[in-house]
């Protein structure tokens, strides 16, 4: 007959730690201001934090004055803090405390909460690492400005920037964004200015063609005769004067009036405003062959290309 040996029941340790921050030698718990629990090692936020080592080995359970509404417990060989941080914010912190791959961030609000967090704690070098977040492609096309901000407030002066240039593919007056609060009205007064600065002087592009490359008026606009052509002729770089159809000299007062607003190479680069072009073009038995490839490469290698570096002439004149 058949033995059936009854298996020992299952040990499941069941802990109220957050994975991967759930080390059974842990010498310090976090308890954070949603009720989440961290078992972490002193040693790596001592590493990322002087202020917070100074703090946890001072002996004292009253908290120095950055660290306003943080409770500290010992109980034998254990620390407890309690923060005034959620458990996503702390979590990510936490990632860039220990030897481990940075956190994803998928909007500013927690980017922002992350560095507010180390500023709080004095984590310089861990911010410069943050930094990069900050700047990600969709947070710089959608809210140029929330980055701004942001990066100013920190102390980020490249991140700031770069943010600033963004600033430029929005309106003069852009929505207002609560990030403004937190950084002086005379910074952003200059980053106005900055935009204005830009405005005039990609604008001076589309009422000065002296810029225009030396082959330039091999352009289908120069050499059409059957169009109706502006009323001024124009000076090229090659020291001729010549007559300009009067459909492209329309298309740079388009452009002029976007730049005002959107002083940059995103701007003259629009589609529409480069099919509205195209379509008056396109009466002209002459320029309909040729308008479309001398157009693109007029807007695509050098028109954008002229934009930012006229951009790049204007000094943005903050201190940080």
């Amino acid at each position: 007959m058949s033995q059936f040996v009854e298996a020992a029941p299952l040990s499941v340790e069941v802990t109220s730690f957050r994975a991967p921050f759930d080390a059974t030698d842990a010498d310090l718990i976090i308890h954070t201001s949603d009720d989440a629990k961290f078992a972490v090692h002193k040693i790596f936020l001592t590493v990322a934090s002087p202020l917070l080592k100074r703090f946890l080995f001072s002996g004292s359970s009253s908290p120095c004055p950055p660290f306003e509404g943080l409770v500290l417990k010992r109980d034998g060989d254990r620390t407890t803090i309690k923060l005034e941080e959620d458990a996503r914010t702390t979590e990510r912190v936490l990632q860039y405390c220990y030897p481990f791959s940075n956190p994803v961030f998928s909007n500013l609000n927690d980017v922002q909460a992350v560095l507010e967090m180390m500023r709080k704690f004095g984590m310089k070098g861990l911010m410069n690492r943050v930094k990069g977040s900050l700047v990600q492609q969709v947070f710089l096309d959608e809210q140029p400005l929330r980055v701004f901000a942001i990066a100013y407030r920190y102390g980020l002066e490249d991140e700031a920037r770069i943010a600033a240039k963004f600033t430029l593919r929005q309106p003069f007056f852009a929505s207002y964004v609560e990030e403004l609060e937190h950084i002086p009205a005379s910074v952003y007064h200059r980053l106005l200015q900055y935009h204005r600065k830009c405005s005039i002087a990609t604008c001076s592009l589309t009422a000065d063609f002296s810029w225009f490359p030396g082959f330039a008026s091999r352009w289908v606009w120069f050499q059409c005769d059957d169009c109706v052509h502006h009323p001024l002729s124009w000076p090229l770089s090659d020291g001729k004067i010549y007559e300009v159809n009067a459909w492209f000299i329309e298309f740079m007062e388009r452009t002029r009036n976007v730049l005002r607003e959107r002083p940059c190479a995103k701007a003259v680069t629009d589609p529409f405003l480069i099919a509205e072009c195209l379509e008056a073009a396109s009466g002209c038995l002459s320029c309909r062959p040729a308008a479309f490839l001398d157009l693109s490469v007029f807007v695509g290698e050098h028109f954008s290309a002229e934009v930012e570096r006229a951009i790049d002439t204007v000094e943005l004149d903050i201190s940080f």
